[in-house]
């Protein structure tokens, strides 16, 4: 899970994170990302789009308490990373109709998501586990996110 600690800037770490719908996290999300200049500005709109319609495909809540949404644009050129931890849950019309309280959001270069696949099959198979599920749901600072993930290591 390293990797994950790898892509993620502890300045796109949400805690505490609130939302009233799925829409409303992804907004809140993005625009936390545009606010660290992470993503420009001129995207915002495009990268909602982008990952609501992804969502309507499928929903990217797989479970467990976790959401990993995620899109593939052609004006990035590098995986874009950002965590948002929600310890009361959000409704994101999980598979598994449960609240979602750990988001991971990857905007990925279109011509390399293939790369970026096992990124994203890593986090779900860690995010799988409960404990390390609540070690992130208790966290307070970056710190406590890179023990809960180096603990596992």
């Amino acid at each position: 899970m390293n990797q994950l600690l790898e892509i993620l800037d502890p300045k796109n770490i949400i805690f505490d994170f609130k939302a009233s719908t799925k829409e409303d996290a992804i907004r809140k999300m993005i625009s936390h990302m545009v606010a660290t200049q992470t993503l420009d500005a001129v995207h915002e709109e495009e990268t909602v789009s982008s990952l609501m319609n992804r969502e309507k495909s499928m929903s990217t809540g797989i479970g467990s308490g976790v959401a990993i949404p995620h899109c593939s644009v052609h004006y990035v050129n590098e995986l874009k990373c950002a965590m948002a931890i929600s310890p009361n849950g959000i409704d994101f019309d999980a598979l598994d109709h449960g609240l979602v309280q750990i988001f991971i959001m990857l905007i990925v270069p279109k011509n390399k998501f293939q790369d970026h696949i096992k990124t994203l099959a890593l986090i779900a198979k860690t995010l799988n586990i409960p404990e390390e599920r609540e070690k992130l749901i208790k966290a307070k600072n970056f710190e406590e996110i890179q023990k809960a993930f180096l603990s596992k290591s």
